[in-house]
């Protein structure tokens, strides 16, 4: 294991490469292995991302990072008003390292990513998934361009989408104990707080027949009235009283922002919708695929209500909404696809997942390459060693 580490400083896309090969071949693979790739994926991401330029959210944050010393602690949480984890976070991590936004980045990064992986290999664990099946979603999870970008861009709301998934694996699929994971979601991103409590409804971990969707819509409703209402009495609560005055601006929900250019579904998240809504519909028609003792049905019906919420907002114009909560579907996708290579015959051999995780690979050079947002040159990003991004 030593060896593959060196050659991951080395140089990591290599070093992945050799040892995803190696666990290939390795007849007694274990969730040790699939959790040291699963790092190894998540360290050379959060490396990447440091390259990104200095400009949009990303140079917002920068200046919030670089502000640290001008406040105390608790000064500095309270000028903020909101999400007081994020910024608690953010002063200790000046100091801790040494006023490096670039480390900064790096361990955000690396935290979505290890609460993505979390949550897969807990679930692949439940369901008994075969371990190359659980690389070809490694893979994909953590080579969606997408989402990569978006660390970049919305770095809170990414961050809390992977704590909020991992959230209800703990809560769904282990059982345990996870109220803090809830807590720690709401002060990183209030944006989560209406997926918290959908993801709540018990109703959502049986299969969906009439009798559920009435009862969901009810409690929808009751939700909506919830923040009607909350406009006028919890606006002014500390650190969470934005949401609701976020809730209050009609026009701004029912609309767009005023950065906002690109309206409507990307022709890219067009086409991510059509397959997922396939692989939905799939899963769906078979019964007989799934047992009780699974406990998965959370996470296919919430990957429903998150797909149906975004054909709404793009046909009735509500791109704002659109915009916040597409990139819970980049988190959420990644169980889905795993649930469906595992109840399907999709990647049902070795040369289909191979060509499969090239395709990844491909996707997300290009995409690293040709992005409206700049980062090192792809051969660099391919072939640089590891000390180099960081220091």
């Amino acid at each position: 294991m030593i060896l593959f580490y060196f050659l991951f400083i080395l140089s990591p896309l290599f070093g992945i490469i050799i040892y995803t090969a190696y666990l290939w071949g390795k007849t007694d693979m274990n969730s040790k292995n699939l959790w040291s790739l699963a790092i190894m994926l998540s360290v050379y991401l959060g490396c990447l991302a440091t390259t990104h330029e200095m400009n949009g959210d990303f140079l917002g944050y920068s200046e919030t990072f670089y502000e640290v010393p001008n406040y105390d602690f608790m000064s500095f949480i309270l000028s903020k008003e909101k999400e007081p984890l994020y910024y608690g976070y953010n002063y200790l991590s000046y100091y801790l390292y040494g006023g490096s936004y670039k480390l900064f980045i790096f361990s955000l990064t690396l935290l979505n990513y290890l609460f993505l992986s979390y949550s897969i290999l807990t679930v692949s664990r439940n369901l008994k998934v075969k371990n190359k099946n659980v690389i070809v979603v490694l893979y994909f999870t953590m080579f969606f361009f997408q989402e990569f970008a978006a660390m970049g861009n919305l770095i809170r709301q990414c961050l809390v989408q992977s704590v909020i998934l991992a959230f209800f694996t703990r809560r769904y699929i282990e059982k345990k104990s996870s109220w803090w994971l809830a807590l720690s979601a709401v002060s990183i991103h209030t944006s989560c707080i209406p997926v918290l409590a959908i993801g709540m409804l018990p109703m959502l971990k049986n299969r969906l027949d009439k009798s559920v969707l009435i009862k969901l819509f009810v409690y929808l409703s009751l939700v909506i009235l919830f923040f009607y209402i909350g406009q006028t009495y919890l606006s002014n609560l500390p650190f969470i009283g934005y949401i609701f005055n976020r809730a209050s601006n009609s026009e701004q929900l029912m609309g767009a922002d005023s950065w906002q250019i690109d309206l409507g579904l990307s022709p890219v998240m067009k086409i991510l919708l059509l397959i997922l809504s396939f692989m939905l519909y799939s899963l769906y028609i078979n019964k007989k695929q799934f047992h009780k003792t699974d406990n998965i049905y959370i996470m296919i019906n919430l990957n429903i209500l998150l797909v149906v919420f975004m054909f709404v907002c793009n046909q009735f114009g509500m791109y704002y909404l659109l915009m916040r909560y597409s990139f819970y579907i980049y988190a959420f996708q990644n169980l889905l696809l795993l649930i469906y290579i595992h109840k399907t015959r999709f990647l049902h051999n070795d040369i289909f997942r191979v060509i499969f995780m090239g395709i990844m690979l491909v996707y997300f050079y290009y995409e690293f390459s040709h992005n409206i947002f700049s980062y090192i040159p792809v051969l660099d990003s391919m072939v640089l060693p590891l000390p180099i991004y960081l220091f």
